[in-house]
């Protein structure tokens, strides 16, 4: 009986690795297919398990056009909105040392020059995108050149005695918000949000080559952001809105996002105060897929909770996504605004077997990509 256990052991064991087998080598297909050329801007793509074990890692393509210097999964790239859950997380390390009080704490508490509605909006409003804030972007003065900080989104929206609705009554992606609550966690804390960011989060974890970014900051093994534009990768690493913390403006690597993703998971464990939070702050976006704490919040195929966010910028465009009960996660990387990664990202889920919403008729990432194109 021993010798037969022992055998069935072995034969799941030895199946097991051909089917991991088996998926590496299509998804070395799919960046053969959608990312052939080596001296292009490119990806980097790992998928793991929750205990960080590596499933798939590789990196394709060219971080520096200029050096030539090739991407690997130590590379760091521009997070764009996959920075949110950062944010998060710091509104939530305050909430937890009992420093913002989500139960009577107004927006007027920090930022008394706001007028109309949105004075009485919420932090826990602002984290799910209900606070019903103008859209920065759209009232950016024409001709500025010099690069926007959250201090000026706040000066942009101070005037404004106007909402999209009231606070709490439905969800519009809001990149507004995010800027401010990194604003609040500096007015509370008393230290810089990059610093903040550094000490509570990215040093305890080992992220050591992470950050939040500065201008003057050198960030070591950085990729840098290209836009495809007649056939040519160009140089656009930054734009007018890539200064911003709060809603953009972490660096990191794929090897290090497991670090931070890793912490995530143990923090969603049933019965933590964070689940408790994360739960009761969470938004319908329409009967598929809800917000909350910088995350999207959808279903698999088999019921299985799917986490998620994309990051799109000038030069970058990026995915995670963890579905821990299927004990399975990924980070996609690129620094190239091309769009190829929406078809990419169906063809990987397919062969991962995921299946998510469809919305509209349309694959689930080009919906995303359509519906919140003021995501960066």
């Amino acid at each position: 009986m021993k010798q037969t256990i022992i055998a069935i052991i072995l034969l799941f064991n030895l199946q097991f690795t051909f089917a991991q087998e088996d998926v590496k080598s299509k998804i070395d297909d799919l960046m053969k297919e959608y990312y052939p050329k080596d001296n292009d801007p490119g990806i980097v793509l790992e998928v793991y398990d929750n205990n960080n074990k590596t499933i798939y890692a590789k990196g394709q393509g060219i971080a520096d056009l200029k050096t030539g210097r090739k991407i690997d999964v130590q590379t760091n790239f521009r997070m764009a909105s996959v920075s949110k859950q950062v944010t998060a997380a710091a509104i939530y390390q305050l909430i937890k040392e009992n420093k913002i009080d989500v139960n009577t704490a107004k927006l007027s508490d920090y930022f008394p020059n706001l007028k109309g509605e949105i004075r009485n909006a919420t932090v826990p409003q602002l984290l799910n995108h209900s606070s019903g804030i103008f859209d920065y972007e759209e009232i950016i003065p024409k001709g500025l050149k010099e690069q926007l900080h959250d201090s000026d989104v706040l000066k942009l929206i101070e005037p404004l005695d106007r909402v999209y609705f009231s606070p709490g009554t439905k969800f519009r992606y809001s990149n507004t918000a995010y800027c401010l609550m990194a604003l609040i966690v500096e007015k509370v804390s008393g230290q810089g949000f990059s610093e903040f960011v550094w000490d509570h989060f990215f040093k305890p974890l080992n992220m050591h080559n992470s950050l939040v970014y500065n201008p003057e900051d050198e960030i070591k093994d950085r990729a840098y952001g290209y836009h495809l534009k007649d056939n040519e990768f160009v140089f656009a690493d930054q734009s007018l809105t890539s200064a911003t913390k709060g809603d953009g403006g972490v660096y990191t690597s794929a090897s290090e996002y497991k670090l931070w993703n890793q912490a995530f998971i143990k923090s969603m464990e049933e019965g933590s105060s964070f689940n408790d939070f994360f739960e009761k702050n969470i938004i319908a976006i329409n009967k598929d897929c809800s917000y909350s704490m910088g995350k999207f919040v959808a279903g698999d195929q088999f019921g299985n909770k799917v986490f998620f966010h994309t990051g799109e910028s000038t030069g970058f465009n990026n995915l995670v996504m963890s579905i821990p009960l299927r004990d399975i996660n990924i980070s996609l990387f690129t620094n190239r605004d091309d769009k190829k990664i929406n078809p990419f990202i169906e063809e990987l889920l397919n062969i991962l077997d995921i299946k998510l919403m469809q919305q509209e008729k349309k694959p689930v990432f080009k919906w995303l990509s359509d519906t919140y194109a003021n995501e960066h």
